[in-house]
């Protein structure tokens, strides 16, 4: 059998919307964070963004600082405190999926596990600012 596969997930969380958008990349690097910076930018092409950011090394690499320069503060990064995860809303989306996919589950295979996060990512809404209905839901019964 092959070694230790990986993939890394890169998202970004509408507040507002509750939509999550996402990418994949085999490894976690500023060029695919870089990337996945520019899928935002087309996700919401015109609104002046706020991206809540961690302190993770690939969002501070020389790439993705040449990245934030270019962007003539259409968007701009909002940096959280240093081990602060609780501060960052997209955690909760991570920790659900996590749940979601780890719960009594081996992936023998990185194509099933990838399609799962897949489908999980594509009909994720994850609400924070409403008492009503639970934060983090599915938009369809999988």
């Amino acid at each position: 059998m092959g070694g230790d596969q990986r993939q890394s997930v890169f998202g970004a969380l509408d507040y507002g919307s509750g939509k999550v958008t996402w990418r994949m990349h085999p490894t976690k690097s500023g060029d695919a964070f870089a990337a996945f910076l520019e899928q935002v930018t087309q996700t919401w092409p015109t609104e002046q963004l706020v991206l809540v950011m961690d302190n993770a090394s690939y969002h501070r690499a020389p790439v993705v600082k040449a990245w934030w320069a270019a962007q003539d503060r259409r968007i701009t990064p909002f940096w959280l405190p240093v081990y602060s995860p609780h501060l960052n809303l997209i955690e909760r989306v991570w920790r659900f999926l996590k749940q979601k996919l780890a719960c009594h589950r081996f992936w023998a295979d990185i194509d099933g596990l990838t399609a799962a996060v897949t489908i999980l990512l594509d009909h994720i809404e994850a609400h924070f600012h409403s008492d009503d209905r639970p934060a983090i839901k599915l938009g369809q019964h999988l």
